[in-house]
């Protein structure tokens, strides 16, 4: 009988006790600040970040894991019969996935899925994964199950203000100076594996935070209510409780998931980024 293990990419940014309890080995990328080339997980923390660019002036830079750091973790994870299931980054976000297939093309038994996502949408596929693998299902099944619910996922981003995206190169600066002056609030869209802008909310941050939540989830019947994921990095701990409980009071999930972020969405959206992601049926 084949074992399967999962393994990951940071970017899905469960907290070492979640990964733990779903006995998923996670494999670090990098953040670069000043000279300094350090892993993204699970030490570096999202106000780390900020600090630094509050400090510095300048942004940490994201850097995906190399093909030698994947052969040796895959190395790492295998055994006889052993078969190896690694979530990976969204190829249309990072080289991650590009670098787990480079190395895992040369070991036998790895198999590298494009989860499409990050964050929140990584996290919901890691637990379905593990919920997969507990049932007994073989690699060849659990593979095909992952793929059927990473189609159904569902999830968008709202960024509170676009300096970060500015500094990345990702927006111009009169894109960013026209989104301030009038209080707007992109929303940010995974399509094809890529981020996009979507909606664009207008107002106060708070308000435009349930109005995305009221957007996301108006279709009530058409959404798997057994688990809902918060991707954040709201630095207001009242803010983001008032959040939570305006979702909590529509009595639509059995378990609700809050992840502060990591450097992936810290370093490219900054403070006060809301995302939230869901599997429709």
């Amino acid at each position: 009988m084949e074992k399967i293990i999962l393994t990951a990419d940071s970017t899905f940014d469960l907290t070492p006790a979640q990964a733990a309890a779903l006995s998923i080995e996670v494999l670090p990328s990098y953040v670069r600040m000043g000279g300094d080339n350090l892993p993204d997980y699970p030490d570096i923390q999202m106000q780390t970040l900020f600090d630094y660019y509050e400090k510095s002036g300048s942004l940490p830079q994201t850097a995906a894991a190399s093909p030698w750091d994947y052969t040796e973790f895959f190395r790492k994870c295998a055994g006889e019969g052993v078969q190896i299931i690694h979530l990976a980054k969204s190829a249309g976000a990072s080289a991650c996935c590009a670098n787990a297939v480079m190395a895992g093309s040369e070991l036998p038994g790895v198999h590298v899925f494009d989860t499409m996502f990050l964050a929140g949408g990584s996290a919901l596929l890691a637990y379905e994964a593990a919920r997969l693998r507990d049932e007994g299902r073989t690699c060849d099944e659990l593979l095909e199950q992952l793929a059927r619910c990473r189609d159904h996922i569902a999830g968008a981003f709202i960024v509170d203000q676009l300096e970060y995206l500015y500094k990345g190169g990702r927006c111009s600066a009169l894109s960013a100076m026209g989104a301030n002056l009038l209080r707007l609030r992109p929303e940010i869209v995974f399509k094809d594996g890529k981020m996009t802008v979507g909606k664009k909310y207008r107002g106060g941050y708070e308000k435009c935070m349930r109005e995305l939540i009221d957007d996301q989830l108006r279709d009530a019947a058409s959404i798997d209510g057994r688990c809902l994921i918060v991707s954040h990095t709201v630095t207001d701990a009242a803010l983001l409780e008032r959040t939570l409980e305006y979702i909590r009071q529509k009595g639509m999930f059995d378990r609700i998931v809050a992840l502060p972020a990591g450097a992936a969405v810290s370093c490219h959206c900054g403070p006060n980024t809301f995302g939230m992601f869901c599997i429709k049926k």
